[in-house]
């Protein structure tokens, strides 16, 4: 998954996110070589507001990918499932309106913790990383963003990461957290020509001087300025 909180052209980053989506970055510095075949979804600018949308395809298999050339792109997800059916319904990103602002979120991570959400947002999503939205959504997300991750992730002790973007129009989030397998969850921060961004592989012609981020690291990005500010670490599991 790919977040440039102040954007970036569409032909810039396309081609660098489908050869990471299909486990062949030129840049990658791990081993493992996995695709993410179920799925992808961008989060882009449309008459001046932000959109989403979603496909139960392959990026590479599916021609709607190469319409977003010539869009705004500021986040790109590919899924590789572990639980839930293979749908829109549960390709990332969800979105979500709260508090009357709409939040965007995606999450790279298994969390097998019992997830529950009241049932008014239970919504029709069948994967933990939707619940793990909800969740969030119940917890105060339109009213203090920082404080509902902390309060939901730091009560979860059962999973692979919870590395997560949150993608809203004034603001960004984005925490690395992983309990195993350090060479694949790691993310990472750059500099691109549009303003930083955060990858799960450094993309080589995209950004630059990419520095991979500590693990329990939750970042606010500014989307008007660029400015990022580095919150308290959330605790180790």
């Amino acid at each position: 998954m790919v977040v440039a909180p102040l954007g970036l052209p569409g032909r810039a980053v396309l081609e660098p996110f489908r050869a990471m989506a299909r486990g062949k970055n030129p840049a990658r510095k791990h081993g493992n070589a996995w695709d993410h075949p179920h799925g992808w979804g961008v989060v882009y600018e449309d008459d001046e507001r932000l959109r989403a949308y979603r496909s139960p395809l392959a990026c590479w298999e599916d021609p709607t990918f190469d319409e977003y050339a010539e869009a705004r792109i500021f986040l790109l997800h590919a899924r590789r499932k572990t639980n839930g059916d293979v749908s829109v319904k549960n390709s990332h990103p969800f979105s979500l309106e709260v508090g009357g602002r709409t939040w965007f979120f995606c999450h790279n991570g298994t969390v097998r913790d019992p997830l529950s959400p009241p049932p008014e947002l239970a919504g029709e999503g069948s994967t933990d990383s939707y619940r793990l939205f909800r969740k969030l959504a119940a917890e105060g997300l339109g009213v203090n963003p920082g404080a509902a991750l902390r309060s939901v992730y730091e009560g979860l002790r059962d999973y692979t990461s919870l590395n997560t973007f949150l993608l809203e129009e004034r603001e960004l989030w984005t925490v690395c957290r992983w309990a195993n397998d350090e060479a694949y969850y790691t993310l990472h921060l750059g500099e691109s020509q549009g303003g930083p961004i955060v990858s799960s592989e450094p993309l080589d012609g995209v950004g630059r001087a990419w520095a991979a981020l500590p693990n329990g690291s939750v970042l606010r990005i500014d989307r008007r300025t660029g400015a990022a500010e580095r919150q308290t670490p959330l605790l180790p599991s």
